[in-house]
């Protein structure tokens, strides 16, 4: 297996990139960026997909998942909450920043939190614990912004334990005759690398563990407490005592195979 070169900051270019943006929800995808675009891609002589021309914010820093792009490289104009930028979702989620404004997520002794859906789609209860692609949140946007929470209700949450075990992407298995296939969108678990070499990942999957509810008065309180000043840069360092993302942090994920 091969690794990009460490890195602590996100590639940089000219052009305005995906986090250079106060929208909120901060995950989601703005009618600049427009939709999700994988039509540059090529087959590389090892038989694996990549960009034909690539691009600075193709994978996320100490990371090999190959990013779905967008069609407009400048987030700009209203949210398209129903869409979720990859570049962003994976940046709050290896980093444990809030999904709706992008600042550090609120912590406590009992772990991190999360805000997840208390309904399925078919109204049945949804599950406080196991996969999700849900970034962290902070107290106060734990009660605003996303609209599938708005319709399916809020599970206010801490989270002790999260580790990342998959992707959801479109699969391009290497060609055949008929030149390059595209798989629907399926969930990819990490283990399974070959697979996950022949992805364009739209959403990075943890599996949240160690769960403890939220009470809404106290999230209110930290709601009220001074903001951050600026969000962090990704790949903040991390202390043993951190609610964290098992295993030694974005540097340790695992993506393209040689």
């Amino acid at each position: 297996m091969t690794h990009a070169p460490p890195s602590s900051v996100p590639p940089r270019c000219d052009a305005p990139g995906p986090l250079d943006t106060a929208h909120t929800p901060f995950i989601a995808l703005t009618e600049g960026e427009g939709r999700l675009d994988t039509s540059g891609l090529v087959t590389g002589p090892d038989g694996w997909i990549d960009y034909k021309e690539p691009g600075p914010y193709d994978r996320y820093p100490d990371t090999e998942f190959l990013l779905a792009r967008t069609a407009g490289t400048a987030p700009s104009g209203r949210p398209v909450a129903t869409v979720l930028c990859p570049y962003r979702q994976a940046h709050c989620i290896l980093n444990r920043l809030c999904q709706g404004c992008g600042a550090p997520a609120a912590r406590s002794e009992h772990g991190i939190l999360y805000v997840l859906p208390a309904r399925r789609r078919d109204g049945s209860a949804a599950a406080f614990s196991g996969p999700s692609d849900m970034p962290p949140s902070c107290a106060r946007c734990a009660f605003h912004f996303c609209p599938v929470l708005a319709d399916q209700g809020r599970n206010l949450q801490w989270v002790k334990q999260s580790e990342l075990i998959a992707v959801y992407g479109t699969v391009f298995p290497p060609p055949g005759a008929g030149g390059l296939r595209m798989l629907p969108e399926q969930q990819v678990l990490l283990e399974d690398e070959q697979t996950l070499s022949a992805t364009v990942v739209t959403r990075l999957v943890c599996d949240l563990r160690q769960i403890t509810q939220a009470d809404p008065g106290h999230l209110l309180t930290l709601a009220r407490q001074p903001l951050p000043n600026a969000r962090p840069a990704p790949a903040e360092p991390r202390t043993q005592d951190d609610a964290a993302i098992s295993g030694s942090g974005p540097s340790t994920v695992r993506g393209r195979t040689s």
